[in-house]
């Protein structure tokens, strides 16, 4: 099964199915497919960044015994699961290896092996994700908040800023478009082919709304705190930029020019 994110996979069953997912290979993204009993998966190696926080998925499948592998980031557009197929496998992890998954092959070639895998089962991660809506500051002009993605704000926040761990591609915009947030700060994803991990901050302009990316190196993906206090802007959208925010501005500081 191919989708264009791996929280398509939250809402049924997939027990006997293997996941293809254009969302970054992190432990927060795994866990929303394999809640779901996928038993197997592949996403985007998005970066992978600061502490290989982008592949932390693959570890974090193997404690459940699940193949998982992710693609090379410049090989495949993250927010679009077919390039997935066509992109080659970077990272494997034990589970997947048995399998005979292995770098270098497609993602194509590595989903067809996944095949052999036993059958998935529903599982309980709570507790081991962080998935809290964060409030970090309370000012006259509105609040900040982290949460790790925009699919778990459930309402309109005009007045305020946030900061999301995920990365910047079109799907990302697509949550964060209802949300219709003052501001947003979210993770490149190490950019990916076509710059697909940003392309969500042009969506976001054409509504008006501010959007900044924090470079995958500075700011673990999956991780909103991290965002925020570790992030270093990567890129802007013009909303954004018309507000002060600039490449190589702290996280923090650019989500307090977006409440201005």
């Amino acid at each position: 099964m191919v989708a264009d994110s791996l929280s398509f996979y939250e809402h049924e069953a997939w027990i006997r199915d293997v996941a293809v997912g254009a969302s970054f290979a992190g432990a927060p993204t795994a866990a929303m497919a394999m809640r779901q009993g996928v038993k197997a998966w592949i996403a985007h190696e998005a970066g992978p960044g600061k502490d290989e926080a982008g592949v932390s998925g693959l570890p974090f499948a193997d404690r459940y015994g699940v193949p998982a592998a992710a693609i090379a980031t410049m090989e495949a557009r993250l927010g679009d699961g077919r390039t997935l197929l066509t992109g080659h496998v970077s990272r494997v992890n034990r589970s997947a290896e048995r399998l005979g998954v292995c770098a270098g092959q497609t993602g194509d070639q590595a989903a067809r092996l996944m095949l052999k895998a036993a059958p998935g089962e529903l599982r309980d991660f709570s507790g081991l994700i962080d998935e809290a809506i964060h409030e970090l500051a309370a000012t006259p002009n509105g609040k900040i908040y982290a949460c790790w993605s925009f699919s778990r704000v459930a309402r309109a926040h005009p007045d305020d800023v946030f900061c999301v761990a995920s990365h910047g591609a079109k799907t990302m915009a697509l949550y964060a478009l209802p949300i219709r947030p003052k501001g947003l700060i979210c993770n490149d994803g190490g950019r990916g082919l076509d710059d697909s991990g940003i392309e969500g901050l042009a969506e976001m302009a054409r509504h008006g709304l501010a959007a900044v990316a924090v470079s995958s190196a500075s700011a673990r993906i999956g991780d909103a705190l991290s965002t925020y206090h570790d992030g270093i802007v990567s890129t802007a959208n013009e909303p954004a930029r018309a507000k002060g925010v600039a490449i190589g501005m702290q996280a923090a500081e650019a989500a307090r020019l977006m409440l201005g």
